[in-house]
């Protein structure tokens, strides 16, 4: 009983996104549908009184049945470019819905651990790739099953009028076919999701081969056969596991098909034996012959039908899984943070990716208001992680964190969020206005009290003839291209203009020349003063202004204190700051 009402709550779920678009287009189109369906059992009708009227009725009498015939015939083509416009529409409208439903549930989740789980991860991809065809397939199949139902039904009448059992020799063996093929279907389609990593894959090659960022390094080392070779072993997987559904496909229906050739020919030689008799009148000989043609055709072509449907309805599934999840995600923190932000605890904090292989231990740090915290180490020390963390992308393994002494899992993450400005060392480019890069519709704030022009300033981005507020950039649609310095100052204008209480710099000039730099980290001084700043560098000579650092080293905290102190300790930040120093000497 609860997978019967999962699927019934699943069939009104993925109904209510198609049709709920446009309810007033959706009535009109049924309507439409229902006329198209029954106008071949009316033009089997018509034969039938055509066939008996010979000889008997008058010409007025036989020439409005003849019309009444035709126009059997006429009508289907006239409504079928009307039901293919309104089916075009309310496609767009579901495809537009569908895309909407999966870019607002992924944004929802606010766990990086849930987006980058290869079970989640693999369920955007499906949904990704198949969002732009997979609402199409659903309403045309469905359209097929409900026009089909209607013809299907109305012809058994006719063909019980002769003998009542004659629509059930025909359709009951179609039955086993039915879900034969509709279970084929599912197993491609479930072949297809458990193969999501070969999937990707290829993708992955193929974007790789593509990149014109990468174009240099694949040229210089000749990359491009390495990168065939992937791309033609995922396929391969891919490939090889389809293939043995694919048999299972080819195979699976023609026992019951066999069955079904059986029964339709055992009726025919009915067919012929009662001809014989003479019991059936030319009318009813002519509508027989129709109606058993359409059956035959329309149940055949609703075989399919059910079964893309059944993959259809795996894709809506899966969306509303996704919804699920995101749902659960939304109801994560129901405390909104209440500022000033004045303290900030990293109590006993561990954190892994994987069980067993923790990135960070036992983290116990106080960042207090006002704080200029500088994080150095080496690559693969836990600092971005730590970051992480403090910006809620994940949560701790174990341990808390106290934000004005609140726990960071208990707060509304959007009000936590509110507070921060950052920039992460692998940014976004979004390919949109300079302007748009910046604000971004103000971020959500009411109120903004730098400037778009200051925070560009501030950030040492400079405008010029073909650079202005509303270029576009990015190549992919044409746009003007940034340079890797120009991309990080815009990322920096855009913390700035974020106005955030907390500070976060993960790396924030490292495509940056010196002067420039230098430059960056004066102007920041400036800005952070009277805020709290987190800054992540490998750059040791930036973090002279900082109020304190602490350097992490496999995933512990093994120093903190002030540059000068730690520098005359001779630990771990003084054998960083040397090497540093030896390499400009």
């Amino acid at each position: 009983m609860p997978n019967i009402r999962n699927k019934i709550k699943l069939v009104n779920y993925s109904l209510s996104l198609l049709l709920h678009s446009s309810p007033k287009l959706s009535f009109i189109f049924i309507l439409l549908i229902s006329l198209q369906g029954f106008l071949p059992t009316l033009s089997v009708m018509a034969s039938i009184k055509l066939g008996n009227m010979i000889g008997h009725a008058s010409h007025y009498e036989l020439t409005i049945i003849a019309i009444i015939w035709a126009c059997t015939f006429v009508v289907p083509g006239i409504l079928a470019p009307v039901i293919s416009t309104m089916q075009s529409v309310l496609n767009q409208k579901a495809t537009f819905i569908t895309q909407r439903k999966i870019m607002d549930a992924a944004s929802r989740i606010d766990d990086l651990m849930l987006i980058e789980s290869a079970e989640i991860h693999d369920n955007l991809e499906v949904l990704s790739r198949e969002a732009s065809h997979r609402p199409l397939n659903l309403l045309v199949n469905l359209v097929d099953i409900f026009r089909g139902s209607i013809t299907l039904f109305s012809l058994a009448l006719v063909l019980a009028s002769v003998k009542w059992w004659l629509p059930l020799a025909l359709l009951v063996p179609l039955v086993p076919v039915t879900f034969a093929v509709a279970y084929s279907q599912m197993d491609i389609f479930k072949a297809m999701l458990g193969k999501g990593m070969a999937a990707r894959l290829i993708k992955y090659y193929l974007s790789v081969i593509l990149d014109v960022k990468l174009a240099k390094e694949i040229r210089i080392f000749n990359l491009s056969e390495f990168f065939l070779k992937k791309h033609l072993e995922s396929f391969n997987d891919l490939e090889n596991e389809l293939n043995k559904v694919r048999r299972k496909q080819l195979l699976r229906p023609q026992l019951w098909n066999i069955i079904y050739l059986i029964s339709a020919v055992g009726v025919m030689f009915w067919f012929v034996d009662y001809i014989s008799t003479g019991k059936i009148s030319v009318g009813g000989l002519l509508g027989t012959i129709q109606s058993i043609s359409f059956f035959g055709l329309s149940c055949q072509w609703m075989v399919y039908s059910f079964a893309n449907v059944g993959v259809c309805f795996g894709f809506f599934s899966r969306l509303m899984d996704l919804e699920n999840v995101s749902e659960s995600q939304r109801n994560r923190g129901m405390i909104e943070f209440k500022g000033p932000l004045s303290q900030i605890e990293f109590v006993d904090v561990c954190f892994s990716y994987k069980e067993g292989h923790e990135v960070l231990s036992n983290i116990n740090l106080t960042i207090s208001s006002g704080d200029h915290l500088a994080i150095v180490g080496e690559n693969g020390a836990g600092k971005s992680t730590f970051i992480k963390l403090l910006c809620g992308l994940y949560k701790p393994t174990s341990g808390r964190i106290l934000c004005n002494g609140v726990d960071l899992n208990m707060l509304d993450i959007d009000s936590w969020r509110a507070q921060i400005s950052a920039v992460f060392q692998d940014f976004g480019h979004y390919n949109v206005s300079i302007k748009d890069n910046v604000t971004f519709g103000t971020l959500g704030k009411s109120e903004i009290s730098i400037t778009f022009r200051e925070a560009c300033n501030d950030a040492q981005f400079e405008f010029s003839d073909s650079i202005q507020p509303d270029t576009l950039i990015g190549k992919e649609f044409s746009g003007t291209d940034l340079s890797g310095g120009q991309w990080q100052r815009l990322a920096l204008a855009r913390a700035i203009y974020a106005d955030g209480s907390l500070v976060i710099l993960d790396e924030p000039t490292s495509a940056m020349d010196p002067r420039v730099e230098a430059d960056i980290f004066k102007k920041f001084s400036q800005i952070a003063a009277g805020k709290t700043s987190v800054m992540v560098t490998h750059r040791l000579g930036s973090v002279k202004h900082s109020t304190k650092i602490v350097v992490f080293k496999k995933g512990r905290i093994v120093e903190e204190g002030t540059p000068a102190f730690l520098e005359s300790q001779s630990g771990e930040y003084s054998d960083l700051l040397n090497i540093q120093k030896r390499q400009f000497h």
